[in-house]
């Protein structure tokens, strides 16, 4: 019997939805498209129908956009994983801003959008320096090692993945060899049995380091016999850890526990690998946050760093700080700063990399609204200078008083999520803060994300009370 026909249409879209599909309104209902692109006529197959809204794909058009392009990978419809990479680097970029322009409008902000968005300094191929691998089967039953494919959790190879670093995905086809040559079985989220999850291996940018982190369902022999084989063969990897996730479901760690510092065992080789980011040389391990594009990284931070010139002599508050990124390179530059993060190992790595490079960083453990009362108790009458880099949810609903209450002479707002980042700007402008700036960074080439960076001011600086809290450097 024939596969069934799906009906086609031709749509016009008009804008985009923060996945990178392109959306169209026909009678009142979405349609979001992939590989669409605004204010080009095609013709779509609708491919599914939902409650709110339905999906289509880009089939063909008589007039092709200037900025549409072939493809340069084959498996982007499958994969998904670079919705934009149907358009040229100008079409990628007008994308970008788009989203971001219809965020800040959304709240009455259009005016302060940005008008053009930082190239990531790597180009758009070969930008990523951390791969996250999943383990699966195929129709047979052979076991697949690859990225989920789009809407779906089938693992789709991809062996010469475009935007991969070329010695991470090297590192990525030495470890599908190996896990295909000892049997090693995928974890069945649905049937809770199997043994590997995920594998993550981030490279660094500055020396060629690169940290394999195997998940697993539970520990055994042959996950060590795994990671030396590995080793061996990729001569690149300076060391490899295991983390256990035993709990239902595929997220990639164990929900984190306050009583275990360092859920990680160390299968072998360095513990750590470092990176440098602003001149400053960051350690970063097995689980810790650290964006996969670190020349974007260092662009962005240097910016920061330079935007606060003129505030030098007050100290610096970084709210979810992670490993440092910000705190060590403005600790540096203001002479003493104060970092929050609640992830136990990453502020261990933050207070290493303090104590190696004698820098004046001190780091509270603990959520932002946990620590955010001792933070003003420590620095009451000192008018720091505030920086926020949460994750893409924003800041929670108590936090954009605390940190008013810190009395800061200056804010600074990082954000993954245009359309958190616009929530909040608008909450803080009701609260008498002022939006200077926001610049756009490329931190993703060919999708649709953009990084964005916020500087705001209050309605009237406090006077300079002084520097932080005097402490004696560990040497």
């Amino acid at each position: 019997m024939p596969p069934r026909e799906r009906p086609t249409k031709v749509l016009t879209p008009s804008g985009w939805m923060p996945r990178g599909e392109a959306t169209a309104d026909v009678r009142g209902r979405r349609v979001l498209i992939w590989k669409g692109i605004p204010g080009e006529a095609a013709k779509v197959e609708l491919v599914g129908r939902g409650q709110h809204q339905d999906h289509a794909r880009f089939v063909t058009t008589r007039e092709p956009h200037p900025t549409r392009r072939r493809p340069p990978c084959d498996k982007m419809d499958q994969c998904g994983g670079c919705p934009l990479m149907h358009m040229t680097e100008a079409g990628q970029h007008d994308a970008r801003l788009w989203l971001t322009r219809s965020a800040l409008a959304s709240v009455g902000l259009e005016e302060h959008a940005p008008t053009e968005v930082v190239p990531s300094p790597d180009g758009d191929e070969g930008y990523r320096h951390v791969l996250k691998l999943e383990f699966g089967y195929n129709d047979v039953g052979h076991i697949r090692v690859g990225a989920y494919g789009r809407h779906s959790h089938r693992i789709i190879p991809i062996p010469e993945c475009r935007v991969a670093h070329p010695e991470a995905a090297q590192v990525m086809r030495t470890i599908a060899h190996h896990v295909i040559e000892l049997d090693v079985r995928p974890y069945d989220e649905a049937r809770e049995r199997g043994l590997l999850r995920h594998v993550i291996v981030r490279r660094s940018r500055s020396n060629g380091q690169i940290l394999v982190t195997y998940i697993a369902n539970y520990n055994t022999r042959l996950l060590r016999e795994l990671a030396e084989r590995v080793t061996q063969d990729a001569g690149m990897v300076a060391g490899s850890w295991l983390h256990i996730n035993e709990h239902p479901g595929n997220a990639m760690f164990a929900p984190i526990d306050p009583e275990v510092d360092f859920p990680f065992m160390w299968l072998g080789g360095a513990g750590e690998i470092e990176e440098e980011i602003a001149g400053v040389a960051l350690r970063i391990g097995p689980g810790d946050f650290f964006q996969a594009n670190p020349g974007t990284a260092d662009r962005l931070v240097r910016d920061v760093v330079s935007s606060l010139a003129e505030h030098r002599a007050r100290p610096i508050v970084d709210l979810y700080c992670g490993v440092g990124t910000f705190t060590l390179p403005l600790a540096k530059a203001h002479g003493w700063a104060l970092g929050v993060e609640v992830v136990p190992s990453a502020v261990k790595r933050a207070e290493e990399s303090a104590r190696r490079l004698h820098l004046p960083a001190r780091f509270l453990r603990g959520t932002v609204s946990e620590e955010l009362p001792t933070v003003e108790k420590r620095l009451a009458g000192k008018s720091p200078v505030v920086v926020v880099d949460p994750a893409r949810r924003g800041l929670e609903p108590d936090v954009h008083e605390a940190i008013a209450r810190l009395k800061p002479a200056r804010l600074v707002y990082v954000s993954c999520n245009p359309k958190a980042l616009a929530r909040d700007l608008e909450i803080l402008k009701k609260a008498g803060w002022n939006v200077d700036r926001i610049r756009a960074y490329d931190m993703f080439p060919q999708t649709s994300h953009v990084e964005l960076l916020a500087e705001l001011a209050p309605a009237e600086v406090p006077e300079q009370a002084g520097r932080g809290p005097r402490r004696r450097v560990v040497r």
